[in-house]
């Protein structure tokens, strides 16, 4: 399945859990509270997993590697450039957040420009200016979402699930795209979740970090 969507477009981690925030009936997307945390979360996991970034007693390093491959997601080579010019190492937490608020609009800049998602203006009610979201490619949200409910199917071994879907029903789970995954869905997925995180290095719990944090400070306003 992944394969198949390869040949159409670019489908990185990031843009996955874009896609998997977008309501077609609503024709927006939902969950934003921490979407742009759980775009910086894929990037940094795609960039961990290709081996560009590694772990360091809990922070993040740039991996030096002699003629290593610029990632194909706009998003993660933007990660990490930062992170090879920061002057000092990071928790991963820290790359979760820093940035996050302008992660939707680059993650949704390239979808449109590779006519994935289109912008339609529009007025509420006839009065009210207001910008609509088309999907024109929906069988990429629709493998999406396959590939994340496959990933949390209690009955499948977690050593047979593909490791970019489970860490695509990670974030999601880590992130709360309640779009996707309500309450009901979040209790019942929440042991396998961890089966899956188990295998998935830092980012995970980063994101759970930072969406913890953000709930803890919003509750003492």
């Amino acid at each position: 399945m992944n394969v198949s969507l390869e040949v159409h477009v670019n489908v990185s981690l990031a843009r996955r859990v874009f896609l998997l925030a977008y309501s077609p009936e609503r024709q927006r997307l939902l969950s934003r509270s921490n979407l742009g945390a759980a775009l910086q979360a894929a990037a940094l996991y795609d960039l961990y997993e290709q081996g560009l970034i590694h772990d360091d007693a809990g922070k993040v390093k740039a991996t030096a590697r002699r003629g290593a491959a610029v990632p194909d997601c706009d998003l993660a080579a933007e990660l990490l450039g930062r992170i090879t010019a920061s002057e000092r190492p990071h928790r991963w937490r820290h790359w979760v957040k820093k940035g996050d608020r302008q992660a939707t609009g680059h993650v949704g800049a390239g979808l449109e420009r590779e006519r994935v998602i289109r912008f339609e203006s529009h007025r509420i009610l006839g009065i009210i200016p207001s910008r609509r979201m088309l999907l024109r490619r929906p069988q990429l949200r629709t493998a999406a979402t396959r590939a994340m409910w496959d990933a949390v199917k209690p009955g499948r071994p977690v050593a047979r699930v593909p490791a970019a879907d489970a860490a695509l029903a990670a974030l999601a789970y880590e992130g709360e795209l309640r779009v996707v995954l309500g309450g009901r869905e979040r209790r019942a997925a929440k042991s396998r979740i961890r089966e899956l995180e188990a295998g998935l290095g830092p980012v995970p719990e980063a994101l759970r970090k930072v969406v913890r944090d953000r709930k803890s400070a919003t509750a003492g306003v």
